[in-house]
């Protein structure tokens, strides 16, 4: 408990939502392929609301800088509850609209977009700056670990209960999840800064998000990572297509192994987020950052070539591996490098340029698959990964950057963009 109640209270309850989103992922899939039998209307539903979700997370980013994070989290978790219980009512009731199936769906992305903007920046202020760095090795683990125990129980419920089943558990989990956030003492209530205006809510907003915006174009560093995330994203965002046609479809497997694919690229966050420090005692972190990234195109490019069934768990297992040793070090750079009263706005632009192609991706996975074909789409796939991973030691001052010790970090970007912080 050396990281405090209100750290895990957080994550106990975040832990029991990834479980349940696990499952209900599975759940949709499996709904829409039983039901359609088209990889191109799986793309619709999910690109929609993937959209959505990524245009709503920088506008909610101001609210995350100005309200209490704790409230916004419940929000969050109480909005998605209601949505994900109107999608199960459709499967018992046995009424499959594609198009109702939609709307749900990307009123299940709003709560999303609250929650984004504020699951990361809430974190420093549950924590001491100097347990920070482990806050989010543990947040990387644990949500590893919500994945693995998710997979396993998606595809044994949607198995074993049916899909119904599947998307009540997360239903209930998102229950849970705001009950235990409820509890949370702290005050998250973020920093307000002094060039903050005091005119109507509505005009600070406005204000506050372009401030966030023009800061982002000052700092030249995280605006050239996000435009690399951009590509990589874009290229990554067809596997949530590409997989479950490859169980049900290609392979003519069960929703369990969906489920195991799933549990294994989880399983290999957390035997990423345990190696991390171990890896960065004899390896520099920028170097780290790009193999993780090169293993993720390996594993990819692999999975469609290997025979039997336990290979594509191996390299399920190596992209999971990659993602983390990846994401672990650039979180908590992240984390340490923004101040506290620009972290939401910042950390939601950033997710918002970084994931405004991935619709798109998702949006042409079903022709893709349709034209090429599913193991050369996911051959295209790992090859554009791997060669792009290399291209972020042309960004400027991040080697620099990722080698910086921690009381490095937190001036770095204030010392290399002067003036970029302010409320302008």
């Amino acid at each position: 408990m050396a990281l405090g109640r209100d750290f895990w209270l957080f994550r106990f309850g975040q832990l029991i939502s990834v479980i349940g989103d696990a499952c209900s992922n599975i759940a949709l899939a499996w709904w829409i392929l039983d039901k359609t039998g088209s990889a191109a209307k799986m793309s619709a539903v999910l690109a929609p609301a993937m959209f959505i979700q990524i245009i709503l997370t920088p506008l909610a980013g101001p609210i995350g800088d100005r309200f209490p994070r704790k409230k916004l989290v419940l929000v969050s978790d109480i909005w998605r509850g209601v949505f994900t219980l109107a999608i199960a009512s459709m499967v018992f009731l046995d009424y499959f609209n594609l198009p109702l199936l939609i709307v749900f769906y990307v009123f299940l992305a709003v709560g999303g977009a609250i929650f984004n903007s504020v699951s990361t920046s809430i974190v420093p202020q549950l924590v001491s700056p100097d347990q920070l760095p482990k806050a989010m090795q543990q947040t990387q683990a644990i949500s590893a670990a919500g994945g693995v125990a998710g997979g396993i129980a998606g595809g044994l419920i949607v198995s074993l209960f049916g899909v119904g089943g599947a998307f009540l558990l997360d239903a209930m989990s998102f229950l849970a999840a705001a009950i235990a956030t409820a509890f949370i003492r702290a005050n998250t209530l973020p920093t307000i800064g002094s060039g903050m205006p005091d005119s109507s809510w509505l005009k600070s907003w406005a204000s506050q998000l372009a401030a966030g915006i023009r800061t982002l174009t000052r700092l030249r560093l995280l605006l050239w990572l996000s435009i690399v995330s951009m590509a990589m994203n874009f290229v990554l965002s067809p596997i949530g297509v590409i997989l479950p046609v490859l169980v049900k479809q290609q392979r003519n497997l069960p929703p369990w192994f969906l489920g195991a694919l799933e549990s294994s690229v989880s399983l290999g966050t957390i035997i990423g987020a345990l190696m991390i420090g171990k890896l960065r005692s004899g390896i520099a972190t920028d170097k780290i950052v790009v193999i993780g990234l090169c293993l993720v195109g390996i594993g990819i490019g692999g999975m469609g070539w290997v025979p039997t069934a336990a290979l594509p768990l191996v390299m399920m297992l190596i992209i999971g591996f990659g993602v983390s040793i990846a994401q672990v070090p650039m979180s908590t750079s992240m984390a340490l490098a923004v101040p506290d009263d620009f972290r939401s706005r910042i950390t939601t632009i950033r997710q918002f340029l970084g994931m405004i192609a991935a619709p798109l991706g998702v949006a042409l996975a079903g022709p893709m698959i349709s034209r090429f074909g599913l193991i050369p789409t996911l051959a295209a796939i790992g090859v554009a990964m791997f060669v792009l991973s290399p291209a972020l030691f042309a960004v400027p001052l991040f080697s620099e950057f990722f080698k910086s010790t921690p009381d490095e970090t937190r001036t770095f970007l204030s010392r290399h963009y002067k003036g970029a912080f302010k409320n302008d």
